[in-house]
């Protein structure tokens, strides 16, 4: 029998599986940089900001009596934010934070960071299921063209995932960095009710920072989940479809959109948006307004009335010279 000659189909075949066979062996390369992501490489240097902090908290020691002073001029004034019997317990509560601020944020960032690699191991797994020879060969001779496509797409996603991912944590670290120094400032200007807001923001932001790396891994392990599954030909328990491109999705949103997912998550809604928001609300709330208010239309009555008399005085004053000249003339 006469050996059959190879028809372009089959050289695009096997160039397509040779793509597969490059793009998982990168893919592997990126799931391993993506594991060492999640770990100590992307956290921040506390270390780094311990001048800086000291220094702030001199700063922040060196005006708790304006803070103080302003919220009680507030209560003379008679407003309803001012500071009275609680001046005592919030200007313990809030010095101790100022204190304790730096240590407490780093204890909780280290569990943190721990909680972030409780998939690693089974990513591991997929990473090897991924790209395993033996498995690659099976699969990629056994799969369909949609399989074998899905199978290049998620490995070029593995690949561009990593990178991506990198450069968030990367700027989570610089943003847990730079807003951990603020902590003594506004917890000194919590010490006035109207500011309290501004604290509670930037509780809400560097908790949402602390468990921003645990979401994306949880998240891009429930999109591995279901696309290596799905490509060995798994199927789910209850016989629904869609697998594939349920798992595709999930990768896409965490590689692309990972803001959708901290705005699902309560305790991650506190976004730098909303502390900006909270930080313009407690600027703008530093004017005591009811008391403004309240001097404004005493100011505004009193001058007036002396327009008035201004006016009536002028008024007398012109009566009085013609009635002079009346008979005069």
């Amino acid at each position: 029998m006469a050996p059959q000659t190879p028809t372009g189909s089959d050289y695009v075949q096997e160039l397509v599986i040779g793509f597969a066979a490059w793009a998982s062996a990168s893919a592997r390369a990126g799931l391993a940089s993506l594991l060492q992501s999640f770990g100590d490489s992307t956290e921040p240097d506390y270390l780094a900001i311990v001048p800086v902090y000291n220094r702030m908290l001199a700063i922040a020691l060196l005006v708790v009596g304006a803070v103080i002073a302003i919220g009680l001029i507030e209560r003379i004034l008679g407003g309803q934010m001012g500071l009275s019997w609680n001046l005592v317990p919030r200007v313990l509560i809030a010095v101790f934070f100022a204190f304790s601020g730096f240590s407490l944020v780093q204890y909780l960032s280290g569990y943190a960071a721990l909680l972030a690699t409780a998939w690693s191991p089974d990513l591991a797994q997929y990473a090897k299921s991924l790209t395993d020879p033996a498995s690659f060969e099976h699969l990629s001779r056994n799969a369909s063209a949609g399989t074998l496509g899905a199978l290049i797409f998620t490995a070029l996603l593995t690949i561009l995932m990593a990178v991506l991912v990198h450069l968030e944590l990367l700027i989570r670290a610089a943003l847990m960095l730079t807003v951990t120094a603020f902590i003594p400032l506004v917890c000194v200007l919590a010490i006035w009710p109207r500011m309290t807001a501004a604290a509670i923001h930037l509780a809400e932001f560097l908790v949402g920072l602390m468990l921003s790396k645990f979401v994306v891994a949880t998240v891009i392990y429930i999109g591995f989940g279901l696309v290596i599954p799905a490509m060995h030909g798994a199927q789910s328990a209850d016989g629904k479809a869609g697998w594939l491109s349920t798992g595709l999705a999930i990768l896409l949103i965490a590689t692309f959109s990972p803001a959708i997912l901290f705005q699902a998550l309560r305790f991650a809604h506190g976004g730098a948006g909303g502390m900006v928001r909270g930080w313009g609300a407690g600027v703008v709330s530093m004017m005591t307004m009811g008391s403004v208010v309240r001097l404004a239309s005493g100011v505004g009555r009193r001058g007036l009335t002396r327009v008035r008399q201004a006016v009536s005085m002028a008024r007398s004053r012109g009566s009085t010279t013609s009635s002079s000249r009346g008979p005069d003339s």
